[in-house]
């Protein structure tokens, strides 16, 4: 299969939909359009393609059972093509998050062995260990500021 005929999955959707039964054809819809959406020029240049690839078919997965199939002019290609598209925006930030926590780990494990003239691994189990701020790395959330409703003032007499 080269491409995915909107008719033919939409009809592989019905078949869920009555059934509860996801067929290999429907799999191989979902895996099709990952892939080919992972060659897009936004997404190609990653080294954990395959693993967005499979994040991306486990959120069509999920959320299969939103998209609403008797709906007229329901366009099965379009939602799951929108579905791809957020896991990996999704997947994505969470390996930036992940790869920042690595970086900082491996800056403090060089400053707390750059005095060290120790050989064995063993011999860094009596190094003092401080703790690592990872709130900083992860990014604190900002609290959205609520505009305060300013109360009515009476009329000056």
């Amino acid at each position: 299969m080269n491409y995915v005929n909107n008719e033919n999955l939409l009809e592989e959707i019905r078949i869920y939909s009555e059934t509860g039964v996801r067929t290999e054809a429907l799999g191989a819809m979902l895996l099709l359009i990952a892939s080919r959406y992972a060659e897009k020029g936004s997404f190609a240049g990653y080294s954990w393609k395959d693993d967005m690839i499979c994040e991306a078919v486990l959120t069509c997965i999920k959320y299969m059972h939103n998209f609403e199939v008797e709906k007229e002019g329901a366009n099965p290609f379009a939602y799951f093509s929108k579905v791809v598209h957020n896991s990996f925006l999704n997947y994505i930030a969470k390996q930036k998050k992940h790869s920042n926590i690595k970086d900082v780990c491996y800056k403090n494990v060089e400053a707390l062995t750059q005095d060290c003239d120790c050989v064995d691994p063993d011999d860094y189990q009596f190094f003092n260990v401080t703790a690592i701020d990872y709130q900083s790395i992860r990014g604190k959330k900002k609290k959205k500021k609520r505009k305060r409703k300013k109360k009515p003032t009476e009329a000056k007499k």
